[in-house]
């Protein structure tokens, strides 16, 4: 079977690294792959060293933080425009299905639609509850679109109710994200025991894009509030964003008196370098699809305090697997505050957020799922 995927941006973020596990699990499954991207990037590299055909083409996403008639029109144009150029690249590939990785970009139901090809749509955020983006022509043009395919993949129930609601129901499957394989969830494990914390010197480590969604600044605010008890209390912020969100947040930090105690060492290859530089993850972002950082974290044997609600909520069993709160940075405090005075607690916590990431979170599983709708779509449109 050769899958083609379509995916809406060349970074190195959730859904592209989702992506890469899903492609090499699929191996194992004798699926081929081939992707289309809007531009070359990160992603490309890692194709590469796979030797994983791609293509890029300045495909459009349908959604946007503005209401401009204009550029609405424009991005419809260019995309209707590329239309051809994708249908003829994935039919050199001679692809038995069409696969697209996001809603936001909808030109690979398109193409489906076009060559005859069956289409799966992998649903992985909110759209506009996390980055408050709103489709170019409404939700109507894109509920319709989305019925078009043979299948549809939420990473959560949340991200399914939001997004599917009831019609198309039964074609909708719940996959969540494998992160690791089976061997390297033992490597993690060992490689965390050896580490041991203690309240002396604590470190939370919160992982992803700077974005206004994702809670930098709710983690900033509560690092304040620790900042006069616990003096050895330090926070990695992870990641990268537009230059704005970032000043603002190293801004904050100032402003706060945390020059000592935060840093932020920007985008990183390898985010389980930071889980493992770490004694706990946060999860601040309040309308979380499902959260990939929050399952790496689990992986790491990290506990992770996260905002109660949405796929954040789906992860963490509180006071079992983790914490979760809600409120703001006062209640995020207190939660941190607990793990700082009780790491002991706090490790064990993390060791049994390893477990049922181990059971639930592999490539392996993640990938079999996936097949499985895979091979049921394409021998049905046989």
């Amino acid at each position: 079977m050769r899958v083609g995927f379509v995916t809406h941006y060349a970074a190195l973020y959730g859904a592209n690294r989702s992506l890469l596990n899903l492609i090499d699990g699929l191996r194992a499954h004798g699926v081929e792959s081939c992707v289309v991207m809007p531009e070359e990037g990160d992603l490309a590299r890692e194709l590469s060293a796979r030797k994983v055909p791609f293509a890029s083409m300045p495909l459009q996403w349908w959604v946007s933080p503005y209401r401009w008639r204009r550029e609405q029109a424009a991005r419809l144009f260019s995309n209707l425009r590329l239309l051809p150029r994708l249908a003829r690249q994935l039919r050199r590939w001679n692809v038995h299905a069409v696969y697209t990785n996001s809603a936001v970009i909808p030109s690979g139901a398109f193409a489906a639609k076009l060559l005859k090809r069956p289409h799966i749509w992998h649903l992985r955020e909110f759209v506009g509850l996390d980055y408050g983006f709103h489709y170019d022509w409404g939700e109507r043009p894109f509920r319709a679109v989305l019925q078009w395919a043979e299948a549809i993949i939420a990473v959560s129930e949340p991200v399914r109710a939001h997004l599917v609601g009831e019609r198309g129901r039964e074609k909708t499957h719940v996959i969540h994200n494998g992160v690791a394989w089976e061997a390297e969830f033992d490597r993690f494990y060992q490689q965390a025991s050896r580490k041991h914390a203690d309240g002396s010197r604590y470190t939370f480590a919160l992982v992803g894009v700077i974005h206004p969604a994702k809670g930098q600044k709710d983690a900033l605010a509560a690092m304040a509030r620790l900042k006069h008890r616990f003096p050895g209390a330090r926070l990695l912020i992870v990641g990268s964003g537009r230059k704005r969100d970032t000043d603002e947040c190293r801004r904050l930090a100032h402003e706060l008196g945390l020059d000592e105690r935060v840093e932020f060492p920007g985008y990183i290859d390898n985010p389980y370098s930071a889980y493992f530089a770490a004694d706990a993850v946060l999860m601040c972002s309040k309308h979380e699809a499902l959260g990939r950082a929050t399952i790496e974290a689990m992986a790491s044997c990290r506990p992770v305090i996260g905002y109660d609600s949405a796929g954040t909520s789906e992860l963490i069993e509180h006071e079992a697997t983790g914490l979760l709160y809600r409120g703001g940075p006062e209640e995020l405090a207190e939660c941190m505050e607990r793990f700082i005075e009780r790491p002991n607690w706090a490790r064990q916590l993390g060791q049994n957020g390893w477990r049922v990431a181990r059971a639930k979170f592999t490539i392996e599983r993640y990938a079999g799922q996936v097949y499985g709708v895979l091979d049921s779509v394409v021998r049905h449109r046989a």
